[in-house]
């Protein structure tokens, strides 16, 4: 009777015993499970927060080059150095035994810059910070006459000195004053001020950094 008892006693305890051990391999596969469900969503929300934001910077940077884009295109012609100056020419004929002469007093104006704009090259670095804009040579915009006097002639009988001979003197006289100028530096001055320009026209777009190149 008391072996049967005790038989009885040990099956109920390795039942108990299975029934235990099955239970904390339940609880340890959920635990499992969990971590494993943790990390992947955790892995999940990394690389998702990094797509995400790599593709928000993306557009920052293509909203900021179309902001320079815009700027510069607002001003395509870029004067960077502007002077006057005056001369005085004698423009003098002689036909047989008849001559003629005139002083002719005139001023203009020489304009040196970029003339377009649109033809730099702009890169922004991957994190938006850094602007680098290549920009074109620098020329002589312009070369006008603003004034042109007649101060002193005098026309001879079979000489006499036309308002086109007149005109074509100033011209000849004008290209060589801009010889002059350049020859003295001009358009150096006009690109040591070519960066100087862009940057200020550029800096209020929030770039820590502005490189202009040649």
């Amino acid at each position: 009777m008391d072996k049967s008892k005790n038989q009885k006693k040990s099956i109920s305890q390795k039942e108990n015993l299975c029934k235990k051990n099955n239970f904390a391999g339940k609880i340890f596969v959920k635990i499992i499970l969990r971590i494993v469900t943790i990390f992947c969503i955790a892995l999940a929300l990394f690389f998702g927060g990094k797509y995400g934001m790599k593709e928000f910077t993306r557009y920052q940077i293509e909203k900021k080059h179309a902001l320079v884009e815009r700027e510069i295109k607002a001003s395509a012609e870029l004067v960077l150095y502007k002077m006057r100056y005056s001369d005085i020419i004698a423009i003098k004929k002689r036909k047989s035994v008849s001559s003629a002469y005139s002083f002719v007093r005139f001023s203009g104006i020489i304009r040196a810059g970029i003339e377009d704009l649109t033809l730099c090259q702009i890169s922004i670095s991957e994190n938006g910070k850094s602007l680098r804009v290549k920009i074109p040579p620098t020329t002589l915009l312009g070369n006008d006459i603003q004034s042109e006097e007649v101060f002193d002639e005098r026309q001879g009988i079979f000489a006499k000195i036309t308002t086109q001979e007149i005109f074509d003197e100033i011209a000849a006289a004008k290209e060589e004053i801009a010889k002059e100028i350049i020859a003295e530096g001009l358009l150096d001055d006009a690109d040591a001020r070519a960066a100087l320009v862009i940057r200020q026209m550029l800096s209020p777009l929030g770039f820590k950094e502005i490189i202009v190149e040649k």
